[in-house]
């Protein structure tokens, strides 16, 4: 984390600084969040430090626990499978949308992003999930519906904690990779039915891993 500017609420940057150390692991969940602490690592009050705690905390990021404190959530069974059936409903959607009329701009920089993800996958785990939230988004964003693109904005914060998770598999990646390359393909087919299966299966493959993951652990 690092010091924080002034030209952004304190409250919305210590929020920010926070759940991206929640996401990539630099907190950990069972981690207890110490205002005292992290007002002196960020250079601010403890004020905007308990606000953007309580927004975390609304957000299903942190828990309090009784006589003990403010501690990050761990993942659990069902914060997965509510996360993926909000997916597979909706990233299939959005398949359905844009296949029929996707042009061959965005095609291109669909395959550009994969090639990306391919460039990142032996190199950082982190950039390689934040490639993967690219290519995701770039598909909402062709819908042109900016209420889903939020949903799925806020939705793809989830998965990228969800995601650092899997890729410490490395097969994962390698799966990845061939579920969207097999995602590019069925658009460039043009059939909204070939592109949604294609969708549903890489979010299907992704929610197995991750519970496998949980369960073992």
């Amino acid at each position: 984390m690092k010091k924080i500017g002034k030209f952004v609420s304190y409250t919305d940057q210590v929020y920010r600084e926070l759940k991206a150390a929640i996401i990539s692991g630099d907190i950990q969940q069972g981690d207890f969040l110490q205002e005292r602490s992290i007002a002196e690592k960020l250079g601010v009050s403890r004020t905007p430090v308990r606000e953007a705690i309580k927004r975390l905390e609304f957000e299903d990021w942190v828990e309090t626990l009784p006589w003990k404190g403010v501690v990050v959530r761990d993942i659990d069974r069902q914060d997965i499978i509510e996360v993926f059936q909000c997916r597979y409903a909706n990233e299939g959607f959005v398949g359905e949308l844009v296949a029929s009329a996707i042009s061959e701009e965005s095609l291109e920089e669909l395959k550009q992003i994969k090639k990306n993800m391919e460039a990142l996958a032996s190199k950082s785990r982190q950039e390689f999930i934040n490639e993967d939230r690219k290519f995701h988004m770039h598909l909402a964003q062709l819908t042109n519906n900016s209420r889903l693109v939020h949903f799925l904005d806020h939705l793809s914060d989830q998965m990228l904690r969800f995601g650092i998770l899997a890729v410490k598999n490395e097969e994962r990646m390698k799966g990845t990779l061939q579920e969207h390359q097999a995602i590019i393909d069925a658009l460039e087919t043009r059939s909204p039915e070939k592109t949604k299966e294609a969708i549903h299966i890489h979010i299907d493959n992704s929610e197995d891993i991750l519970l496998n993951l949980v369960d073992n652990e």
